[in-house]
């Protein structure tokens, strides 16, 4: 049961409940196939746009609530009218536990797999375009441009590829597999670009203290075991400043997101691909697989962030992106009911090192 917040969005959180008992029964019924279709219809439009729609939110509020209920309408009847047949159970492991794949080979597994839908446009141009809309210029240019990179958790390295065309001196790029940016790594290869691929763990980095003047990492700490450890190397190894983004919390976006999860606990990854497949989804449109099956995703309230900022002697300074998917460019635009539907926006912050240690390279 979701906490409900008093005020008219209340309905919302009541019917989400409706809507995940709803999803639930009709997979245990041999329907999985509408669960995956209904939470996908309702997770796209929780996003300020829907750019394959041409469709932009101009009042959320009452426009999510009357969409959700249309959903459990629709599947409502579907589950009273349409038969299904039962779904296999999944398999588990016969393991012992300490034998199993480790969290970070599982998440890695996840999206190698999701990044093949990257095109040659994705990993180059449009990566590029994304990092300069995100990134205010002016940052860009005094603190990316002929300085030495760190691309945390590059994942395709698509972004490793976006910052050495931004004009870094050097990026290193690091995952924990190297199958995840194997297609990077040959594209940097044939462009002799300035972008060396290693892998690592992000909780435990094999560099010395402040050695990259500029720390980047998108998405990626909140997937870890304990974001504020990761946050640790991640000060570490920072000489001057560095860009981070992690999910935040609040809001139909952020509760509906984590509602869903675990309905996908009961459907097996291979089976929600292929509806998603059979639906027309474009195979580079990762934001629902990623969600629904990546083994961990913490949601951090800003104040919780902001603290862990302090310790590690960073200043902070919170930055609005000018994507028009993003969250936080919704809410600085005002749209009304902004705050109730995407909460805290995104945590996308400028770092900067207090007072680096006087041992730090020059």
């Amino acid at each position: 049961m979701t906490d409900v917040p008093s005020g008219s969005e209340a309905a919302y959180y009541q019917d989400l409940d409706r809507f995940v008992e709803l999803c639930s029964a009709l997979t245990a019924k041999g329907q999985p196939y509408l669960t995956v279709l209904l939470c996908h219809e309702l997770y796209r439009f929780l996003y300020p746009t829907e750019p394959y729609l041409a469709f932009s939110h101009c009042n959320p509020v009452p426009h999510l609530m009357a969409h959700l209920r249309r959903l459990i309408d629709f599947g409502s009847a579907a589950r009273e009218s349409v038969q299904g047949y039962p779904l296999p159970p999944i398999e588990q492991a016969a393991q012992l536990e300490n034998e199993l794949p480790p969290v970070e080979k599982v998440t890695s597994d996840l999206y190698s797999d999701l990044w093949l839908g990257y095109d040659a446009h994705v990993l180059t141009e449009e990566s590029r375009q994304l990092l300069a809309r995100r990134i205010p210029p002016q940052v860009i240019d005094e603190r990316i441009v002929g300085r030495t990179v760190l691309d945390l958790g590059c994942g395709s390295g698509r972004y490793a590829v976006a910052l050495a065309g931004l004009g870094a001196a050097s990026v290193m790029a690091v995952d924990y597999q190297a199958k995840s940016y194997r297609l990077a790594e040959e594209y940097c290869q044939r462009h002799s670009l300035p972008v060396r691929f290693v892998e690592a763990d992000v909780l435990r980095l094999p560099f010395a203290d402040c050695s990259f003047d500029f720390i980047f990492s998108n998405g990626v700490l909140h997937h870890t075991r304990s974001w504020q450890s990761a946050l640790d190397e991640y000060a570490r190894v920072m000489r001057r400043a560095g860009f981070l983004y992690l999910y935040a919390t609040g809001g139909f976006f952020w509760t509906t997101r984590g509602a869903l999860r675990p309905l996908f606990q009961a459907i097996p990854q291979a089976y929600t691909a292929a509806v998603l497949q059979l639906i027309g989804m474009p195979g580079n449109r990762m934001i629902f697989m990623d969600t629904w099956y990546v083994p961990i995703e913490e949601h951090i309230a800003r104040a919780e962030l902001e603290a862990a900022f302090e310790r590690c002697n960073l200043s902070f300074q919170k930055l609005n992106s000018r994507v028009e998917t993003d969250l936080d460019a919704a809410i600085a635009r005002g749209i009304p009911g902004a705050e109730i539907v995407w909460g805290e926006g995104e945590h996308r912050y400028l770092l900067e090192r207090n007072a680096p240690p006087l041992s730090a390279p020059t």
